[in-house]
């Protein structure tokens, strides 16, 4: 899991500098408009990263989550492909 800690620590920083610019924005509150859109756009991306960290984290447990709703939605058992002798 080497990928997750790399990818979950630049969220956090990514995450940190959105906040820090969008705080800026709102404490000087004079042309700073700049500012307060690079901050939305470092904070959406940095949550992003996040989500992938643990997406590949987690990567195995949803496939397998997601194959038990795909069987629960197709109303099928797994022995319903077999042949019956």
């Amino acid at each position: 899991m080497p990928l997750f800690k790399v990818f979950f620590t630049s969220g956090v920083l990514i995450l940190i500098f959105g906040v820090a610019f969008i705080l800026i924005d709102f404490i000087v509150q004079s042309f700073t408009e700049g500012l307060r859109f690079m901050g939305t756009n470092f904070a959406i991306a940095g949550s992003i990263t996040i989500i992938i960290a643990y997406l590949y984290k987690y990567h195995k447990i949803i496939g397998f989550l997601m194959g038990q709703l795909k069987n629960k939605i197709n109303k099928q058992n797994r022995f319903s492909e077999w042949r019956k002798p």
